[in-house]
């Protein structure tokens, strides 16, 4: 059996997830904090870790040094691209960040049927993915302030399995070290966790994870880099479905206004309401509370494959998806915080209608503020990386239909991908569906696309829209004296499921002028 990160300790564990300290009231607040029932002894097999172990591993292996506290806890954390704000933005109503654990990551205590164990488990949320920095007026990420429903494009899931899994393998070879760091970083730990630790927890991580090679991942397949995630890999894993050797089916995240004028989820529609067409134009007389239902009732299966829920349990958790989905209609992007040209914008509203508006939607209003107001749920093929859009089988199809979600949802393979929704997209460079292209200006072939390319922590340029570098010795780097908040990766498009290809026909059509023009206008959406 191959290790897992979680090490296994549904073999242990026989228990019931605590409550959290008060559940939260809000759609927002759902979103934000909500566990959907995740913290369990099930999710630990792949998914959820036990938090104060991690923490104390992560914290005594930093290549950095430091000492062991919270501070330095916190400052590991973000390395991987995970926030620790100090304020919630995006919200209807205010939301108190977590002091005591970063924005997405929900914590919980585990507790014991036989034998007598009790430990702190910690697994992702809906907010890890989907809360990303704000931005200051020249393009500054401040991670002190997360906007609800954006993407954190540094979080590194791949970088953050490595380093756990290898802080694991060598501090668990000193117990003693090990289980002090574990009191000093949390001195409440009582005497019944910390025997858990000791005598079960410790012995188990050393034993599973002593399979696993050297800086390696006890996963079966690779998440991506930051801000890529690898959720048909994840499913196969949850739904022992047959997977292929390197499962490279990545997917950029995106930020998540106006979702409910999709007519089918996930970047190739794989997952449509049951009994309604799967690609079907909608506007906004056809957002109605039904249909926001049917696709709140599908996000709850998404916490399958990212939380390491089981079908059934998902499936108790629609009632919260739903209240989750109630805030997501009418949530917002953040506002483009830079300068926009209000001519050009104007120009590139005419450019938009007439090159664009067919697959990504119509939008009305002020050029530096315009609403969608239909959307054509156009699919098919732009020559972009095909690995995704294969990557969804029957098997799945099998398993997405179980635990009642055959009644919710039709799941099937369409090979195609689903156009996407551009509201907020300043905010979520790299582009493309498997976020190959740093800048609107190199999508739409201003610009040589780069080969390769940093990613993580970075600045934004507001006149190329995207991430700010400079080419420097085949690599996009960043400007010359930034400093990342998390640690950047290397994006290399020659990779599998990375190809920087597509959309080259569509944008070829258009003069330079109209090219420029579009992204002024593309910044108000």
């Amino acid at each position: 059996m191959k290790a897992r990160i979680g090490l296994s300790l549904c073999l242990l564990l026989l228990a019931a997830s605590a409550p959290l300290e008060r559940a939260p009231v809000s759609g927002a607040e759902i979103f934000a904090l909500d566990d959907f029932g995740a913290v369990n002894f099930r999710s630990l097999n792949t998914v959820a870790v036990p938090w104060k172990l991690v923490a104390a591993a992560l914290v005594l292996d930093d290549p950095e040094g430091g000492d062991v506290s919270q501070a330095h806890l916190r400052g590991r954390l973000q390395t991987f691209g995970f926030l620790w704000p100090d304020r919630i933005d995006g919200a209807d109503a205010p939301i108190m960040p977590s002091r005591d654990h970063p924005l997405g990551i929900s914590v919980g205590e585990v507790t014991p049927g036989l034998p007598p164990v009790k430990v702190t488990v910690a697994n992702l949320g809906c907010a890890s993915c989907h809360a990303g920095p704000a931005y200051a007026a020249d393009g500054s990420p401040r991670p002190a302030i997360a906007w609800l429903g954006a993407p954190n494009t540094s979080l590194d899931l791949e970088a953050y399995t490595r380093a756990v899994t290898s802080a694991l393998k060598r501090r668990t070879g000193d117990d003693a070290e090990l289980l002090r760091a574990v009191r000093t970083l949390f001195p409440e730990t009582d005497t019944w966790e910390m025997a858990s630790l000791r005598w079960a927890v410790v012995p188990l991580a050393r034993h599973r994870l002593a399979t696993v090679k050297e800086g390696g991942s006890p996963l079966p397949f690779v998440n991506g880099s930051p801000g890529l995630t690898n959720g048909v890999a994840a499913l196969k894993l949850q739904g022992h479905a047959p997977s292929h050797e390197v499962e490279a089916g990545f997917t950029s995240i995106p930020d998540l206004a106006d979702r409910s004028f999709r007519s089918a989820l996930l970047y190739d529609g794989a997952y449509a309401p049951q009994g309604r067409p799967r690609w079907r134009p909608m506007g906004r007389k056809d957002l109605t509370p039904a249909h926001r239902d049917r696709l709140a009732a599908i996000t709850s299966f998404f916490t399958v494959p990212s939380m390491g829920q089981a079908p059934r349990a998902a499936h108790r958790e629609i009632p919260k998806a739903e209240r989750a989905f109630m805030w997501l209609e009418t949530r917002r992007p953040q506002a483009f915080p830079g300068l926009i040209d209000r001519a050009g914008a104007a120009r590139g509203a005419v450019v938009y209608a007439r090159a664009c508006s067919s697959c990504h939607g119509a939008y009305s209003g002020p050029v530096e503020s315009p609403r969608l107001t239909h959307f054509p749920n156009w699919h098919g093929k732009v020559g972009s990386d095909a690995a995704r859009a294969a990557a969804f089988t029957t098997d799945l199809t099998r398993y997405a239909s179980t635990g009642g979600y055959g009644e919710v949802m039709d799941a099937r393979p369409t090979g195609e991908y689903a156009a996407t929704l551009l509201s907020g997209i300043w905010a979520t460079a790299p582009y493309m569906h498997n976020g190959s292209v740093p800048t609107l200006a190199q999508f739409l072939l201003l610009e040589p696309r780069s080969e390769r390319f940093l990613v993580g922590g970075h600045r934004l340029d507001f006149e190329a829209v995207g991430i700010a570098g400079q080419e420097q010795g085949g690599v996009r780097a960043y400007p010359a004296g930034y400093q990342p908040w998390s640690q950047p990766a290397l994006f290399d498009t020659r990779m599998p499921g990375r190809s920087n290809r597509g959309h080259e026909t569509q944008v070829e059509g258009l003069t330079v002028a109209e090219r420029q023009d579009l992204i002024e206008y593309l910044k108000g959406l």
